[in-house]
């Protein structure tokens, strides 16, 4: 790990106060052209829609056309080697720096917004997805593998609103089966700050704080690749409601569970199973609510 690429005292300040940090030349320029090959490859050749890893992120599935917002998620499922490099060791690092010894790699999210009018991400806090019966600590990095604009869509944030509560949420146009949600509270819009990356570039936002992407107005489409690290999240049950996940499910969970039935769950589990730390009682614990949570009632 060098010793070049960890936060310094201002930066780790500055995450703390601000909630977010825009950083140059994280990944370097080699693993750039090799992490944008991997996503794009699977993007063309569908990757994982069969088990509910790609979907359409702003509408619902429908397999006769392509989708308005491709998404894959956890692409490591599918090519180990992007955990193998430069990259991830120096995110792991930052994220054990924010936020402590235990962090590790929750998941992954791959977004290919298309040129020519890719639509916008909502307005969001990424705990909002999250069960309210638990307390998080949970940070999300966002990589560049192009120029990220304003034109394209860039990652924009509302400064401090880390320290908020989690606001509230709703599914846009009320489709519960849509895979976003867009954030409903009160809040000043005109605070955003936008954040263009060159590529390698990355963000580094904590789950409450707002962040929001563009529709992509230019004629190319903008590929970003998000590590989220989390602490094990402490069981706290009924401190807080989020309505707006009641009834919620994606055309993607549906073939997930259908997947898992056929035989998936195991696969799955094989999967996930090097990432779970057998010696810690905090992530043993979350690691089997979420067992339980994938094989219990919808």
């Amino acid at each position: 790990m060098e010793e070049t690429s960890l936060l310094s005292e201002a930066e780790t300040a500055r995450y703390r106060d601000q909630g977010y940090l825009a950083l140059d030349g994280i990944c370097p320029q080699d693993e750039v052209g090799y992490i944008r090959g991997t996503l794009m490859d699977m993007f063309e050749n569908r990757t994982g829609y069969n088990e509910g890893a790609q979907y359409d992120f702003i509408s619902r599935d429908d397999p006769s056309r392509p989708a308005r917002f491709p998404s894959l998620h956890d692409p490591r499922h599918y090519a180990p080697d992007l955990l193998k490099t430069t990259y991830h060791a120096r995110t792991l690092a930052m994220a054990r720096q924010l936020l402590g010894p235990d962090a590790a790699l929750y998941g992954e999210h791959a977004l290919l917004k298309p040129g020519g009018g890719g639509p916008e991400t909502p307005w969001h806090q990424d705990e909002a997805f999250r069960s309210p019966d638990f307390v998080y600590k949970e940070l999300s990095i966002w990589l560049a593998l192009q120029p990220a604009t304003l034109e394209n869509g860039c990652m924009q944030f509302i400064p401090g609103s880390n320290k908020w509560d989690v606001l509230e949420h709703r599914s846009p146009g009320g489709d519960k089966h849509l895979h976003p949600l867009e954030c409903c509270g009160d809040f000043a819009r005109d605070l955003a700050v936008a954040e263009p990356l060159a590529p390698g570039g990355c963000t580094v936002h904590d789950a409450r704080t707002l962040h929001y992407t563009g529709a992509n107005t230019s004629n190319a489409p903008r590929l970003a690749y998000i590590l989220i690290y989390n602490t094990p999240p402490v069981y706290k049950p009924g401190r807080r409601e989020f309505p707006w996940l009641e009834g919620r499910w994606t055309d993607s969970q549906t073939r997930k569970k259908e997947w898992h039935r056929r035989g998936g769950l195991a696969v799955d589990l094989v999967r996930r199973l090097p990432a779970i730390r057998l010696t810690s009682p905090r992530w043993l614990a979350w690691a089997t609510i979420r067992a339980v949570n994938k094989v219990g009632p919808r």
